[in-house]
């Protein structure tokens, strides 16, 4: 059986800062080339229209079960102020990702009311503790969204790896939160 190669253009169209680190790692963790925010930024914004002339290959590349992939699809919608693939980006964020916070941060910030309506109901899952990325970073936009969630997710639910996942996630929903929010 042969295997599928990934289908890679879009980080040719990203490309590498001038100390060879990818573009599309500087969003991971808000932190940017030499160049600085609004440069990166702007090499984004030239992928996103890359990408708007093959909506087909976005949508792949955000339901793609690579977070580099994910990642960068989400950027791009929150660089082009894009409300689209919200069926997509709902899918990785229920799939599961290593970027599930970048997920739920675009989710919320792009399509607020539908974001709203699907963390609601992941929160009134059943297996909810088995997802502390998610379940944290769904609770945690939902407030930022102004809403007032039926239940409270405290990391203290969770012990161990799980627990650090929980911690992780609600340090980078903030700072994406905080980040993103000043730029739509």
């Amino acid at each position: 059986m042969p295997i599928a190669i990934p289908d890679l253009r879009v980080f040719e169209w990203l490309g590498n800062d001038s100390k060879g680190v990818p573009y599309y790692l500087h969003p991971l963790n808000l932190v940017w080339s030499d160049a600085g925010v609004e440069h990166d930024l702007q090499v984004f914004r030239g992928a996103a229209d890359q990408l708007a002339g093959e909506l087909a290959y976005w949508a792949e590349i955000i339901r793609d079960a690579s977070w580099r992939h994910s990642l960068a699809g989400c950027t791009c919608l929150l660089v082009s102020r894009r409300h689209e693939f919200f069926d997509e980006l709902c899918q990785r964020f229920r799939d599961g990702s290593f970027v599930v916070p970048q997920i739920a941060v675009t989710l919320g910030l792009l399509h607020g009311a539908a974001a709203r309506s699907f963390f609601e109901s992941f929160l009134n899952e059943p297996d909810l503790l088995g997802h502390p990325k998610q379940a944290v970073s769904a609770h945690r936009v939902l407030v930022r969204l102004g809403a007032q969630p039926i239940h409270n997710v405290s990391i203290e639910f969770w012990h161990n790896l799980e627990r650090d996942d929980a911690i992780v996630a609600e340090k980078v929903v903030t700072a994406q939160w905080d980040f993103w929010s000043s730029r739509i």
